[in-house]
């Protein structure tokens, strides 16, 4: 699961999967344009519009992305992190198409919108992002040393990670198609796709960021590192609670979330605690 070959293959199939997806969702939708479907089996926040199609592909690459974050961490707690902040600019970016069709319908005036409050939140967590990246390329000569108990733990919370990663996105997306056969009958049980396997597997990585955080106590050499980690934890959790909010106050909190992460590691970097 974590080698070179196992990560190209899964590329390969996210890749012709999400096209797959795109295709049947574009597919469905021109059907039900046209008559060819009722429109009452299929929620209109997801098949109202053809922009509406561009939801499936980007939720097939947020999975991957979800992968990428567990690889990243038996390797580096900080690019675990970024890929975190990828996630979360690719959710909204992944919500703006949602929005836009709505827009084109003309249900909502776009200063009101949730197209607007997920667009500066993507620029948002982009830019503080290209920090986070930036800041992490410059590296010092000093480096902070491991222990070899905290390498083999990090290696060991990643592939209980990996194995409920699978399990969870398998339950989720069941879960979700099992209801949206049922829609037309009860449209008020559809979750919103956006919160669908991410608010559980944030739950569960918040969890084993304090694992990670109270073994870093003993086994880090360096004290900068465990507070660092303790903001990485902070961060983790407010992206996660970021799930259960709507409009301004889910933008801000996943932006306070990232700035957070930035903050703690510019502060982590600085000389005074190079020693």
């Amino acid at each position: 699961m974590f080698s070179d070959k196992f990560k190209y293959r899964l590329e390969q199939f996210t890749t012709y999967f999400g096209i797959g997806a795109f295709i049947l969702h574009f597919t469905t939708i021109m059907a039900i344009q046209l008559g060819l479907l009722q429109a009452k089996y299929f929620p209109e926040n997801l098949f109202g519009h053809p922009f509406s199609a561009l939801f499936s592909p980007f939720s097939i690459l947020l999975v991957y992305e979800v992968y990428l974050l567990v690889f990243y961490l038996r390797k580096s707690y900080t690019k675990s992190v970024a890929k975190q902040m990828e996630i979360m600019a690719l959710i909204l970016l992944r919500n703006s198409f949602k929005d836009i069709g709505k827009l084109l319908q003309g249900d909502t005036p776009l200063l009101q919108s949730d197209l607007l409050k997920d667009l500066i939140g993507f620029v948002s967590i982009l830019l503080l992002l290209w920090i986070f990246s930036k800041i992490d390329s410059e590296r010092t000569d000093s480096k902070y040393e491991l222990t070899p108990h905290f390498i083999k733990l990090k290696e060991r919370l990643s592939i209980v990670l990996m194995f409920v990663f699978f399990g969870l996105s398998v339950f989720s997306f069941t879960i979700w198609i099992f209801e949206l056969v049922q829609y037309s009958d009860n449209h008020a049980s559809l979750q919103d796709p956006s919160h669908i396997f991410y608010k559980e597997f944030f739950t569960l990585l918040t969890f084993v960021d304090v694992l990670l955080l109270l073994s870093s106590a003993k086994n880090l050499q360096n004290t900068i590192l465990v507070i660092r980690n303790s903001g990485y934890v902070l961060a983790t959790l407010l992206m996660r609670i970021s799930f259960g909010l709507e409009g301004w106050e889910k933008v801000f909190t996943i932006v306070i979330g990232a700035s957070v992460a930035v903050f703690m590691l510019w502060i982590s970097r600085r000389k005074v605690f190079l020693v």
